[in-house]
C-alpha cells in the first residue's frame, strides 16, 4: 500500500493582526488560505468607488498536490517546520501589525507568527532566499505566499469565485444618510428580529454580531453581494441595521463569540 500525499492533510492559512478595537479589524480577511485542494486569494483589488462593495470574497483556483508539496518544501528548507514559532525577533512595536501563518502538515498544526515587513530579495521564480529559521525567513515565506500566483505557476487552475460556506455578519448602527446616496432599506429575510439576531459583540454597544450558513445564508446572502457600504436591512418590526460582512474561509474562526470555526 502506497502512503499518502505529503499535500493530503495540508492546511494553510495566511492572515495579518493587530491590537485595534473589534469591530476596526471585522473585515480582515486572511490574505491566503489553502484547504481542500483549494487557493483562496484575499488580494481582491477594492473597486475606488464610494460607497464601495459590501462583500469582498476571495478568488478560488483549484491546487494540485505538487503545488501544495512544493510550498511544503519551502517552508521547510526555510527552517519553519521546526519547534520554533516566533519569528518576530522581537522588532515589532507595541500596536503595530504582527502576520500569523497557520500550517497543517502530516497531522502537525503549528501557527508561525513573524513580521513581513522585513526586507527581503525575491526572485523572478517566486522564491525569496533567506538563512533558515530566522525572522527574514518567515518574510521570505510570506512574501511567496503574497506571490503565490508565480510561485506556483502551473500548479493551479482558472481563476473563480469562492462560494462561502459561512459568512460572519455585524449588525449595526444604521449608517449617516447622505443626500443623493440614501437607498432605501432592504427588508430582512429572516424571521429572528434584527434586536435579537445572533449574539452581542464585543464593546460595541447595540452591535450584533451573526455567523450565516445553510438555507440562512442562502436567503441572506443576495442581499450582501448587491450591498454597499450604505445599505440598510429592516425587519418586520421596523428596526433598521447597517452591515458588514466578513466572508469566513474553511476552519477559519468567527469573529462572533461563541460561534467557533467550522
Amino acid at each position: 500500500m502506497s502512503s499518502p500525499s505529503p499535500a493530503a492533510d495540508f492546511y494553510l492559512r495566511a492572515w495579518t493582526s493587530q491590537a485595534l478595537p473589534p469591530q476596526a479589524t471585522f473585515g480582515w480577511a486572511p490574505m491566503l488560505t489553502i484547504a481542500d485542494g483549494l487557493l483562496l486569494d484575499g488580494n481582491v483589488a477594492v473597486p475606488a468607488i464610494y460607497p464601495g462593495p459590501l462583500t469582498i470574497t476571495p478568488f478560488a483556483r483549484t491546487i494540485s498536490d505538487e503545488g501544495t508539496a512544493a510550498l511544503i518544501d519551502e517552508a521547510r528548507v526555510l527552517g519553519l517546520l521546526g519547534e520554533q514559532t516566533d519569528f518576530t525577533g522581537g522588532g515589532i512595536p507595541p500596536g503595530g501589525q504582527t502576520s500569523q501563518i497557520e500550517m497543517v502538515t502530516d497531522g502537525q498544526s503549528r501557527v508561525l507568527m513573524g513580521d513581513p515587513l522585513i526586507s527581503v530579495a525575491c526572485n523572478s521564480d517566486g522564491r525569496c532566499p533567506a538563512e533558515p529559521g530566522t525572522p527574514e525567513a518567515f518574510s521570505a515565506f510570506w512574501q511567496e505566499l503574497m506571490s503565490a500566483q508565480t510561485l506556483l505557476e502551473g500548479a493551479l487552475g482558472p481563476v473563480g469565485e469562492y462560494e462561502p460556506e459561512r459568512v460572519a455578519v455585524l449588525l449595526t448602527a444604521p449608517p449617516v444618510e447622505e443626500p443623493g446616496l440614501s437607498p432605501e432599506p432592504v427588508a430582512w429575510p429572516l424571521q429572528t428580529p434584527l434586536a435579537e439576531t445572533g449574539v452581542e459583540f464585543p464593546g460595541e454597544d447595540g452591535v450584533r454580531c451573526v455567523t450565516l450558513q445553510g438555507e440562512d445564508l442562502a436567503e441572506v446572502f443576495p442581499i450582501l453581494q448587491a450591498g454597499n457600504s450604505l445599505t440598510t436591512v429592516v425587519d418586520g418590526q421596523d428596526t433598521q441595521a447597517g452591515l458588514q460582512v466578513r466572508v469566513l474561509v474553511p476552519r477559519e474562526e468567527s469573529p462572533c463569540p461563541d460561534q467557533p470555526a467550522a
